[in-house]
């Protein structure tokens, strides 16, 4: 199905139809930075891969315009690219879906004003209880390695590599080639926009998890026709 680049609504879409899009994974239920329209984000697989589309049931520029925006910034940010067939689908290069950082980095993403950067992240951010900068650094086959600047610091590496176990649902690696502080992706595969736009996360874990179960009692996405007016 291909999305209307101007109204962002199906070519072949009949007004207050509800889509057969594929399972809903996420939703931003009042997006703020457009007149408080739902947003949310579909999961579906071809041939064996996931795949994921932004939508909205509302209509108008505005709403079409957020959502081209909130596309782009999942692309940017998480490393995504356009599927070959349709380019309003995403899907990660190494063929996981990656849902629990997808479904976290899309509800972070729609606090963000339309002209904001949506430029990948770095991978290095200040950490108040480190008193100084840590950094993860790629060591290959999906493997990021958690350090810091100080030497008050290396406390700080471990939790927040089991942070990120916990958002991207990653495992913690401890051996002879790693310091203590590291995890890797299943996949095996290198994800630095990921890393980077989950770095702030990863070092307030629990405060991230309470935020997920609020959006997750949140309302529903409804169809033009069962919406208010």
């Amino acid at each position: 199905m291909t999305l209307d680049a101007v109204t962002g609504r199906p070519n072949n879409a009949v007004m207050g139809k509800t889509l057969d899009l594929g399972r809903r994974v996420e939703l931003q239920s009042a997006d703020k930075h457009c007149d408080d329209i739902s947003v949310a984000l579909y999961q579906r697989e071809v041939d064996g891969l996931p795949r994921f589309l932004v939508h909205t049931y509302a209509h108008g520029d505005a709403a079409a315009q957020r959502v081209a925006f909130l596309r782009e910034a999942l692309a940017s940010r998480l490393g995504m690219e356009r599927a070959a067939e349709d380019a309003d689908w995403l899907l990660f290069p190494c063929g996981a879906a990656h849902l629990r950082a997808l479904k976290r980095a899309f509800l972070d993403l729609t606090k963000l004003v339309e002209g904001e950067s949506i430029e990948p992240l770095p991978l290095t951010v200040f950490d108040k209880k480190a008193d100084g900068n840590v950094m993860a650094k790629s060591l290959g086959d999906g493997v990021y390695q958690i350090t810091a600047e100080s030497d008050g610091g290396a406390k700080r590496t471990k939790p927040i590599a089991r942070g990120f176990a916990k958002l991207c649902e990653m495992e913690e690696v401890e051996g002879q080639e790693t310091e203590p502080g590291a995890a890797r992706f299943a996949c095996g595969q290198s994800h630095d926009a990921m890393i980077g736009q989950l770095m702030y996360r990863a070092q307030n874990v629990r405060a991230a998890m309470a935020e997920d179960e609020q959006a997750a009692s949140r309302g529903v996405l409804s169809a033009p026709s069962a919406q208010q007016p």
